[in-house]
């Protein structure tokens, strides 16, 4: 795994280079410049005193790791937490990639806070360099007091560049229906949020044309950051991803695999948009092309509309579920909006007896029968006035499934939400349900604290917890 690099930081001089000598690789001799300086500037370690980071830099042990190693591995019991000097890392859940670390990320601090197992495998992506502190540092220095850390997937890593935004283009009426017709056959959004006229008009008046000349990679896999949309005009262009995590940049470029080509009528980038997520493909232009393009932020506000009717109509659902009854207004507001949307057909087996329970269900159309030791109990039906939950306990606990939920229907339709997801949003369900009555919303902290602009620059952070 990663190669120690120091054995005992507690004699570093702040701000003076320490030659460290990494035993795992030949004695090559590594120097570990300045770390106080580089954990100043981390916004983690904002709210210490200044003399505060002097022992904080000493108690910190450095670390790299070689591309491919796994720094941490999903379910095993943490012992510390990193935070990233320079590099990238892979967050991998039950093996599919879900996030890209990069310079000032930190991950691993659940496991001390909450001594519970890891929920995610990091793997460095490339030569990665951490400041490892272990759980004695962290009691020790008080750091679960101290610090800030918050229990929802924020966007981002270390900085970003400010949000270019270009002024609407001209269109012709050509150009105009080109567009409508890709905004109506893009699945992904017609599945998330119906797109009314109103909507599909707002889209096609803010965009702008911009050109792609060939060889160009408008977008790379695993990015954090997504901030435009994009309709191709004219020209091709390849959809990719890599067949392998942890490879080098080199090697993964050398093994992507095509999945797909966009031509004129196409759209792309609207995941990421939607879901917060890492870019989930490599997209280069086979030739040069043509492109109108939205940018993120207006993007989202033409949505927000739309989703804000969607999510309270599943708060009504929300309500009627007995293990969420006391969340606040609005964490079953932010549960809501991150609800997935699934489809199934007859025959189809949801979950089955005795594996372990990681997603809960809304049944909202469609009928199942809950089956158990092969012989079926009961029958859940969905109607158009009255839903049906199954599987909720998985919010709770992934303890293992009693019985198995089968489609009887021609098709079914429900509203999933997994374990690690509903954590990110507002942290185990466990101690939202031991708060007081009065207690205030895990979210009213979260949203006073605005992003940080210095220079230009919006200072983010992930959390894997």
């Amino acid at each position: 795994m990663g190669a120690l690099l120091c054995k005992d930081c507690s004699h570093a001089q702040e701000d003076v280079p320490q030659p460290r000598v990494d035993s795992r690789a030949g004695g090559r001799p590594v120097v570990d410049s300045q770390p106080g300086k580089f954990l100043a500037q981390v916004k983690l370690f904002k709210r210490l005193r200044e003399g505060e980071m002097p022992a904080l830099a000493s108690a910190c042990e450095a670390v790299s790791f070689k591309a491919g190693d796994e720094v941490i591995r999903e379910g095993d019991n943490g012992d510390a937490f990193f935070v990233i000097r320079s590099g990238d890392a892979i967050v991998a859940v039950a093996g599919k990639q879900v996030a890209l670390l990069k310079e000032g990320d930190y991950f691993g601090e659940n496991a001390l806070l909450r001594d519970e197992p890891r929920t995610a495998t990091i793997r460095a992506k490339s030569e990665l360099w951490t400041y490892k502190i272990s759980r004695a540092k962290f009691e020790e220095m008080g750091l679960r007091e101290k610090l800030d850390f918050p229990q929802r997937k924020a966007v981002g890593g270390g900085a970003m560049k400010q949000l270019e935004v270009k002024p609407p283009s001209e269109k012709s009426a050509e150009e105009r229906k080109l567009m409508v017709d890709a905004l109506k056959k893009n699945d992904n959004l017609q599945s998330c949020v119906p797109l009314d006229d109103s909507k599909i008009t707002q889209l096609v008046d803010a965009a702008w044309k911009e050109t792609v000349p060939i060889g160009t990679e408008i977008i790379k896999e695993g990015d954090l950051s997504a901030d435009y949309f994009y309709i191709v005009q004219q020209g091709k262009f390849s959809i990719s991803v890599s067949k392998k995590e942890g490879q080098s940049s080199d090697a993964a470029q050398a093994a992507a695999q095509n999945i797909g080509v966009v031509s004129a009528g196409g759209s792309f980038g609207e995941l990421a948009l939607l879901y917060v997520a890492p870019r989930a493909a490599t997209v280069r232009a086979l030739e040069a092309a043509v492109v109108w393009v939205v940018d993120r932020k207006t993007f989202k506000t033409v949505l927000a509309k739309s989703a804000d009717s969607i999510a309270k109509e599943y708060i009504k659902y929300l309500d009627k579920v007995q293990l969420l009854s006391k969340l606040k207004p609005d964490e079953k507001e932010a549960v809501a909006k991150a609800l997935t949307e699934m489809s199934f057909s007859k025959g189809e087996e949801i979950f089955q007896q005795g594996e372990q329970g990681e997603d809960f269900y809304i049944l909202v159309d469609g009928e199942v029968a809950v089956v158990k030791d092969g012989s079926e109990q009961t029958k859940l039906k969905a109607t158009a006035a009255q839903a049906s939950m199954f599987g909720e306990r998985a919010l709770l606990t992934k303890e293992p499934r009693a019985a198995t939920i089968r489609v009887t229907s021609e098709a079914a339709k429900a509203l999933v939400m997994d374990k690690v997801t509903f954590d990110m949003i507002l942290g185990p369900l466990e101690d939202l349900n031991k708060r007081s009555q009065d207690a205030p919303s895990v979210l009213t902290k979260k949203n006073e604290v605005k992003p940080k602009v210095e220079g230009g620059a919006e200072s983010f952070e992930i959390l894997v917890q």
